[in-house]
């Protein structure tokens, strides 16, 4: 059964689009809606903060995600990507170097400085996915058949973190 974009949480932006804001650390997920596909851009601070999202999107769409972008390797934004088994994810290039060893010590550190329960936090490091599509420059993503629902995913460099 799906719901109405106003009893899911969820607020729309345009047609198939819309953003809910995660409590806890001020991040904004979003969601596009296209007949072939669902998308969501950022995955929340932790593996159940990611199954909340994704049981959401399923309730609000009645499918799937099928693809993630992760904006940038802060917890808060990724920490929850394990929770979308079989989506395709995407980020920007660079982010792969942040799940290192190294990085995803200091993602877990980092968590934990915010105030994210150490295991949760080691839980969701451990489990992260790396990026299976690096977006360099532009990368037009459909959604729909035929280029019915286009998604520009554009890596515009170094700002809130160096991806």
């Amino acid at each position: 059964m799906t719901v109405t974009w106003e009893e899911s949480g969820w607020e729309q932006v345009a047609p198939g689009v819309g953003r809910r804001r995660l409590p806890g650390w001020d991040c904004t997920a979003g969601l596009v809606v296209g007949s072939g596909g669902v998308l969501l851009v950022d995955a929340g601070s932790a593996l159940a903060e990611g199954a909340r999202l994704r049981a959401e999107a399923r309730a609000l769409t009645g499918r799937r995600v099928t693809h993630l972008a992760l904006t940038h390797p802060h917890f808060d934004h990724i920490l929850g990507a394990a929770a979308f088994a079989g989506a395709e994810v995407f980020a920007a290039v660079g982010v792969e170097t942040a799940l290192t060893a190294r990085g995803r010590e200091a993602l877990r550190a980092d968590a934990v400085r915010w105030g994210l329960d150490a295991r949760v936090a080691e839980e969701a490091v451990d489990a992260l996915p790396v990026p299976r599509h690096a977006v360099s420059g532009e990368w037009t993503l459909d959604l729909g058949p035929d280029g019915g629902r286009p998604v520009l995913l554009a890596n515009v460099g170094p700002g809130h973190t160096a991806h």
